[in-house]
């Protein structure tokens, strides 16, 4: 009668045991399902976070470059090359285009004037959001208005429209100025585009 009893007795321990490892287990499981969504959250990654595609997800080799980013030129290369401008960037009076934006400026008494004409439009490219109040090119934003939003925002459009695997397309470059400049979400918009390019 006692061996019974102590077989009753192991067998309440053993059962006892194995529920609380199965208890414990199953509060693990809880756990990290909960803690799951958290750490996602944690490591998810801003939506202009520049994400390209690795070519080493494929074996395809058909096209090598797809899925590449490329970053592009800086302000200061855009308004020192009006000539690799994908659409006119100005002309000077005698009808030549200009090489550097000093070539651009006049100066007389004191007084500084912007000489280009049939230059690409600032209001023309950003038609929404903030425009610029005096309807001037965007050779002459990049020439004057050095460090400011439009400069910085210019050189993203310009790299967008000239090369296909920019960070940003056309599009999004439209958006951002929109968003960001109506009180949008990139925090540091000019450190944000100065992470696009070299």
């Amino acid at each position: 009668m006692s061996k019974n009893r102590e077989t009753n007795s192991e067998q309440k321990m053993d059962v006892s045991n194995e529920e609380q490892i199965s208890s414990s287990r199953r509060r693990f499981t809880k756990a990290g399902l909960l803690a799951s969504p958290v750490l996602m959250t944690v490591a998810s990654r801003p939506v202009f976070g520049v994400g390209c595609l690795s070519n080493m997800l494929s074996g395809n080799l058909s096209d090598p470059n797809r899925g590449e980013c490329n970053l592009g030129l800086s302000p200061g290369y855009w308004k020192n090359h009006p000539s690799a401008w994908p659409m006119p960037a100005g002309v000077l009076p005698d009808g030549s285009i200009p090489s550097k934006c000093r070539q651009c400026k006049s100066k007389q008494n004191g007084l500084v004037s912007w000489e280009c004409t049939d230059g690409a439009l600032f209001n023309d490219y950003f038609s929404s959001g903030p425009q610029d109040s005096q309807n001037r090119s965007m050779l002459e934003i990049l020439c004057t208005d050095s460090g400011s939003d439009k400069f910085h925002i210019i050189a993203a459009l310009l790299n967008a429209m000239v090369d296909p695997n920019y960070v940003l397309s056309v599009q999004q470059v439209k958006a951002l100025w929109i968003d960001t400049t109506l009180g949008g979400q990139i925090s540091d918009f000019k450190a944000f585009l100065n992470s696009t390019w070299t």
